[in-house]
């Protein structure tokens, strides 16, 4: 035999249920949920509801955040890549960067600087290396040159060259 745990409930309650008709018990029954569900809307479901619709909200404004710190960070990108492409107004440094960058310092036979015109003399590069670093120079630097003597020595692709740059 199984034993069941009454919940306990008051004797008026109780009596009174006991003299209710099966109508009024329904009716009772109907009125209990009818105000469980208005509790659960009003305790559950309308909060639920109204945090949606805030971070509804605050998804929008988010995403809007987020598309401004994106073009930030591209306009930002472009800042830099600028910054490292300005031109330096000593063309002497200018070169030597470059020279560094692209392993050709110990190709420099001399640098002079006279007035707005810089000459680079190298007694033996490879063709291939001086036009990517006279290429390299204008783009970074906006040096570009103005004369230029190139002579082809007898190891193949190799050349002597007396370029003048200028801006």
């Amino acid at each position: 035999m199984r034993l069941r745990k009454r919940i306990p409930v008051p004797q008026v309650l109780e009596r009174a249920w006991e003299r209710w008709s099966m109508r009024e018990r329904g009716l009772a029954v109907t009125a209990a949920a009818v105000v469980l569900f208005a509790g659960a809307w009003s305790w559950v479901w309308q909060p639920m509801q109204e945090d949606t619709m805030r971070i509804r909200r605050e998804l929008v404004r988010d995403r809007a955040v987020l598309a401004v710190a994106r073009a930030q960070s591209t306009e930002i990108a472009g800042l830099q890549r600028d910054a490292q492409r300005q031109p330096a107004n000593d063309s002497r440094v200018a070169i030597e960067r470059v020279l560094g960058e692209r392993g050709l310092k110990a190709a420099l036979s001399s640098l002079d600087i006279k007035d707005t015109r810089t000459t680079i003399t190298f007694a033996a590069i490879n063709f291939d290396a001086l036009v990517g670093l006279l290429d390299t120079l204008a783009k970074a630097d906006g040096l570009r040159p103005v004369e230029a003597a190139i002579v082809s020595r007898i190891e193949p692709g190799t050349v002597r060259a007396e370029i003048a740059l200028s801006r």
